[in-house]
């Protein structure tokens, strides 16, 4: 194998780990049809109302998450993902070791 042959090789190696990291990460936290979802605020203005707007489609609230502004949350994906359709949030799976037990 020439020099570009094992160059090109080392890239497209490193490139399949990355894809294949993506595709884990993605499925960790692909947001449940129903379960605990993590709120997050992308944008500053996001945040407001996003509360108020997830517990009027039927979510519950479990508690502050991880990250600055977000929230954990129990109910409907589909639900919560209309009310808060427009807005800059993320809907993300809250798995338990990283959003508090199951009690949170």
């Amino acid at each position: 194998m020439n020099r570009f042959g094992s160059i090109l090789a080392r890239h497209a190696l490193a490139a399949q780990l990355v894809l294949a990291g993506l595709a884990v990460a993605c499925a960790a936290f692909w947001p449940p049809s129903q379960g605990r979802m993590l709120l997050v605020p992308m944008l500053p203005g996001a945040a407001d109302h996003m509360l108020a707007q997830a517990i009027d489609s039927g979510a519950q609230l479990l508690g502050d998450g991880p990250l600055p502004g977000s929230f954990v949350v129990t109910g409907t994906h589909p639900a919560i993902a209309s009310a808060l359709r427009g807005r800059a949030i993320l809907i993300l799976a809250a798995p338990p070791a990283l959003c508090g037990g199951a009690a949170a």
